[in-house]
């Protein structure tokens, strides 16, 4: 049976009309889609630009306090050795002066993190070495770090245990993957005492490197706290793309960075 050629036409006006509000909807979509891309690339490029503000108030504030705090820790080094002064006044005098020194290595953190925050809002996680390449073997470097560090836990009667895989590559730069390890070796030994033991274990997972660090004993009595280093370790860690986790109160460290395998994959894909 035969339809009549109204019912077609209005068959097909309906479907056209279908087609054009969905070609309106499409549209409408794709110019807010537009809209908000525009909006989060000002919002982005403001916040990066107020970041880098940030970062040099941090790094002109370390320039303008050094000088004066070096003036007054000389100035306090010189009244601590005239014979004058009573012993609870050069006491004073010496706590004053280990005061500046923490303040000025508070100073030096806020430099290394605002250089950090510069290298991250740049989008640059590449840290390529003297030769031009930034892949290094993990398990040489934290190698290299212990050799540095045994004689200090050895002096305080503490013992090294690790596990370590082989070729643990990652793509990085060794200065300041070094600079992280030590500022969490430096934060375990504040609360190391005689017969403690720190145990380091670095391995491969299919598609990252982990490495957890844990202090096993009882945490000294009296520690004197800093969250800085540890700060820095873990803005190191984060721009090489990976995360730390930790509690310096008990000693224990979890770290993962991607592998170069993991990372040369990501690349081609």
């Amino acid at each position: 049976m035969n339809l009549p050629m109204s019912v077609i036409f209005l068959a097909c006006l309906c479907l056209f009309l279908i087609l054009e509000m969905n070609r309106r909807k499409n549209v409408e979509l794709l110019k807010n889609n537009k809209l908000l891309k525009n909006k989060l690339k000002a919002l982005t490029k403001e916040l990066n630009e107020l970041g880098k503000l940030k970062s040099d108030m941090l790094l002109r504030i370390g320039s303008s306090l050094r000088k004066p705090l070096e003036s007054v820790r000389g100035t306090a080094i010189e009244l601590s050795r005239s014979p004058e002064k009573s012993q609870g006044v050069k006491e004073q005098l010496a706590r004053l002066t280990n005061e500046i020194t923490e303040i000025e290595n508070f100073l030096d953190i806020m430099k290394e993190l605002a250089f950090l925050e510069k290298m991250d809002l740049l989008g640059s996680s590449q840290f390529p070495d003297e030769d031009g390449s930034s892949s290094l073997s993990l398990d040489n470097l934290l190698f290299d770090t212990l050799s540095e560090w045994n004689d200090e836990f050895s002096s305080r009667g503490v013992s090294l245990a690790i596990s370590i895989d082989e070729n643990v590559m990652v793509t990085g730069s060794r200065h300041y993957l070094k600079h992280a390890l030590e500022n969490i070796l430096s934060e375990i030994s504040r609360i190391t005492v005689s017969g403690s033991l720190v145990h380091i274990v670095l391995f491969n997972d299919e598609t990252s490197v982990r490495m957890k660090i844990a202090y096993k004993g009882e945490p000294a009595k009296t520690v004197k706290q800093s969250a800085f280093g540890v700060e820095l370790a873990r803005q190191i860690i984060s721009i090489h793309d990976g995360w730390l986790a930790g509690d310096s109160k008990t000693g224990q460290y979890m770290m993962e960075l991607p592998s170069l395998n993991q990372k040369m994959e990501s690349r081609t894909k």
